[in-house]
């Protein structure tokens, strides 16, 4: 797990009714939005600051590897922490957490992107110093 691992930022979560499926547990989908949340709260936390104006991040692969059933009600915690920057792009690792039990793991991979150009711009040395100095990650680009 990231849960201590330098450069983590910890989000959380509380789960709605809605987010439950006709079975009883977290509907599958819920989980991409978890790792939404604790994308968006790293790069407001680590990133903001060194983002270029006139861009943003966009998904361009996410894996989730459903590890234990998530039940309603409850607030999960989300551990996400950048592992690999390439040219472009930036490889996240993330946990899920319910209760203290590890539930998903998840890898999500966003590019920065230029909103006027609508395409992928390489990451500024700022935005990658900054990545680095947060923990140990592999730097490829």
């Amino acid at each position: 797990m990231t849960d201590h691992l330098p450069g983590t930022v910890h989000t959380d979560v509380t789960l709605r009714y809605a987010d439950m499926d006709v079975l009883g547990h977290l509907n599958n989908a819920v989980y991409a939005t978890l790792c939404e949340a604790g994308r968006v709260d790293y790069m407001n936390s680590i990133l903001l600051d060194v983002t270029p104006a006139g861009t943003s991040f966009v998904i361009v692969k996410l894996t989730i590897e459903f590890k234990a059933e998530g039940r309603y009600p409850g607030t999960a915690r989300i551990s996400s922490r950048i592992t690999r920057v390439g040219g472009s792009s930036m490889t996240y690792m993330h946990t899920i957490t319910l209760g203290g039990k590890l539930i998903a793991t998840a890898e999500s991979v966003c590019a920065l992107f230029d909103l006027t150009k609508r395409k992928a711009l390489r990451m500024p040395d700022a935005m990658r110093e900054r990545m680095t100095q947060q923990g140990t990650l592999q730097n490829i680009g």
